[in-house]
């Protein structure tokens, strides 16, 4: 009984589908280092700030991932010559081929994981929570 009810909510199948697709990720690149190297790759060079802004991530969080990705050769970090208390992030040649190669093995789990639903119920799906995503003001993507 209790469990029918958990599944009338979609906030716990949203969290239970990720959890799927966190089991189906591999290597090192997970959704979050995906964010970031997306965000940078069409913002970059970015100070990190805006990296944190726009993706909404808290900066302690986000320098740890910047860690992450600079130590596998995707991102340089460099200072502000105009503030040097900032840094300024840029996409490696060698991060723009792991993110396009991401982004492919993302679109093969995701394919995997909704698998059971048609392409219209896909592209409803996607609709429906991209609306609910966006309808905070403060979420959205400029």
């Amino acid at each position: 009984m209790s469990i029918d009810r958990l599944l009338r909510l979609p906030s716990y199948l949203m969290l239970q589908l990720v959890k799927e697709a966190r089991r189906l990720t591999t290597g090192h690149l997970r959704v979050p280092h995906l964010a970031v190297l997306a965000c940078v790759a069409d913002l970059g060079p970015v100070a990190q700030k805006k990296i944190s802004d726009r993706l909404r991530i808290d900066a302690s969080d986000l320098v740890t991932l910047l860690d992450d990705l600079q130590d596998h050769g995707y991102v340089d970090r460099k200072r502000d010559e105009r503030d040097r208390r900032r840094y300024s992030v840029e996409l490696t040649s060698h991060g723009r081929r792991a993110l396009s190669h991401r982004f492919d093995t993302a679109e093969q789990q995701e394919a995997e994981l909704l698998a059971p639903l048609t392409d219209r119920e896909r592209d409803d799906l996607r609709t429906l929570l991209l609306k609910a995503y966006l309808h905070r003001e403060d979420l959205r993507v400029d």
